[in-house]
C-alpha cells in the first residue's frame, strides 16, 4: 500500500488536500473519476527518516508571482495586437530558458495546437498555475473577455507583490543585523575567549561568575562546534518539513496569531489577500459561490482560511454573503459592513478591491512601526550582549592589577 497526498477539487469546485491509502495511482485516479473529482496534484508521502529529511533540505524551484505577471502581461500586450493566441506563445517561448513555467507552456503550446481550450491546458499544470489563475481564465473564455481577464489579473499580481515587498523590505535590514551581530558573538566566544583563559589562570585569583560562566560556555562551544551546528542544521531541516506538512503549517499560522504586533499583521495580510482575490475573481464574472473555494484555498494563514471554509456551506443556505461573513469569528465589523453595501449596490468587485486596500494601507503602517521598534531594540540587545562580554573579560584584569598595586 502506498500513500499519496492528493489535492483535488470535489463536485461543487472545493478544492482540498488530503492523504490517502491505495494499492497503485491508477487505481487512485479512477477512483477519483468515477466520483466526479478532479486531481490537482498527487505525491506519494515519504515514511522514512532519512527522505524526510532529503525532503526538508530540498529546494523546489517553483514559479514566482513575479515570473507570473510578467508572463501575463506580455500575452495580453500580444493578444492585445490582435495575435492568436498559438502564436503569442510560440512569440513568448521562442529561445526562452528552459524555466518550470516555460517547460509548462511548451506544453500549453502543443496541447492548444491540438484543440485543447487555454483553461484546460493550463489547468494540466497546477503546480505553475494556480486555482486563481486557472478559473479566471475559464471565466474569460466563456465571456469571450480574455484580454480583459488577463488585465485583471496582471493586475491582481502586482497588488500582490507589492505589498509582500513592502513586508519583506521592512524586515531585511534588521535580519541582517541580527545575523551578523550573532556570528560576531559566536566568534569572539569561540575564539577570542579562549586567549584569555591562559591569562586568568595567571592570576590565581577568584573569577567573577560571569566569566566563570563565559569560559565555560566557551569551552563547551569550542569543543561541541561541529556538533551543534551540525544539530542546528537538522533543527532547521525538521522545521522546514514540519512547515510542510498540514498539521505544521496550521499549528505555526496559529503560533503567529497569539504574537503581539505580528498578529495584527497576519490577519491585515490574509483579509487582503482574501478580499483582493474575491475581487479580482468576482469582477472576471466568476459567481462568489465557485469563487470562495478557489479564495480560501488560495490564503497563506491556513487558520483563518480555516474560518472561512464554512462560507460555501452559508451560502448554499440561501444566506447572503456579509451575513454569512458576519458569522466567522474575528471578523472586522467594517469589511463585512462593506460588503453588504457591495451586494446591495450590485458593485461588489470595487467594494472588496477598496477593502484590500484598506488593509494593505494598514500593512504599510504596522510593517513601518515594526520596523522602527526593531532597530532600536536590536541596537540595544547587541550593546548588552558585547557590554556583559567586555565586562567579564576586563573585570578579573583590573581586579587583579588593583590587588598588585
Amino acid at each position: 500500500m502506498h500513500k499519496i497526498k492528493v489535492r483535488y477539487a470535489d463536485e461543487h469546485g472545493r478544492t482540498r488536500e488530503e492523504i490517502f491509502e491505495t494499492r497503485s495511482l491508477s487505481e487512485l485516479r479512477s477512483a477519483f473519476s468515477a466520483k466526479g473529482y478532479y486531481i490537482l496534484s498527487e505525491a506519494v508521502e515519504n515514511n522514512s527518516i532519512w527522505e524526510r529529511l532529503r525532503e526538508a533540505f530540498t529546494f523546489k524551484q517553483g514559479v514566482s508571482v513575479k515570473e507570473l505577471n510578467e508572463f501575463t502581461k506580455l500575452l495580453r500586450t500580444l493578444l492585445k495586437s490582435g495575435m492568436p493566441i498559438t502564436d503569442a506563445l510560440d512569440v513568448l517561448l521562442d529561445d526562452a530558458d528552459e524555466t518550470p513555467m516555460n517547460v509548462a507552456l511548451r506544453q500549453v503550446y502543443n496541447d492548444i495546437r491540438e484543440g485543447v481550450a487555454l483553461s484546460k491546458a493550463l489547468g494540466r499544470h497546477s503546480d505553475v498555475f494556480p486555482d486563481i489563475y486557472i478559473k479566471t481564465i475559464v471565466a474569460g473564455e466563456k465571456a469571450g473577455a480574455l484580454e480583459n481577464i488577463l488585465k485583471r489579473l496582471s493586475e491582481y499580481f502586482t497588488s500582490s507583490i507589492a505589498i509582500k515587498r513592502k513586508v519583506v523590505a521592512a524586515l531585511i535590514y534588521p535580519s541582517i543585523l541580527l545575523a551578523v551581530s550573532s556570528l560576531a558573538v559566536t566568534y569572539m566566544i569561540v575564539a577570542v575567549v579562549p586567549e584569555f583563559a591562559g591569562l586568568f589562570k595567571s592570576l590565581d585569583a577568584p573569577l567573577p561568575m560571569i566569566t566563570s560562566l563565559l569560559l565555560s560556555t566557551s569551552e563547551f562551544l569550542g569543543e561541541w562546534f561541529w556538533l551543534i551546528l551540525f544539530g542546528l542544521m537538522l533543527l532547521a531541516g525538521g522545521l522546514v518539513s514540519f512547515s510542510r506538512s498540514p498539521d505544521g503549517r496550521q499549528q505555526i499560522d496559529a503560533f503567529k496569531l497569539k504574537l503581539p504586533v505580528i498578529k495584527e499583521l497576519e490577519k491585515n495580510f490574509a483579509y487582503s489577500q482574501f478580499a483582493r482575490t474575491m475581487a479580482t475573481m468576482v469582477e472576471g464574472g466568476i459567481p462568489i459561490l465557485d469563487s470562495l473555494a478557489v479564495v480560501i484555498d488560495s490564503m497563506e494563514n491556513r487558520v483563518i482560511a480555516t474560518r472561512f471554509s464554512v462560507l460555501p456551506q452559508l451560502l448554499e443556505k440561501g444566506i447572503g454573503f456579509g451575513k454569512a461573513l458576519k458569522s466567522i469569528p474575528e471578523t472586522p465589523k467594517m469589511m463585512v459592513r462593506v460588503i453588504q453595501v457591495g451586494e446591495e449596490s450590485g458593485n461588489l468587485g470595487e467594494m472588496l478591491e477598496n477593502m484590500a486596500d484598506h488593509f494593505d494601507e494598514e500593512i504599510s503602517e504596522l510593517t513601518d512601526m515594526i520596523t522602527a521598534l526593531i532597530e532600536p531594540v536590536l541596537f540595544l540587545a547587541m550593546a548588552l550582549v558585547v557590554g556583559t562580554l567586555v565586562v567579564a573579560l576586563l573585570y578579573p584584569v583590573l581586579t587583579a592589577a588593583s590587588h598588585i598595586n
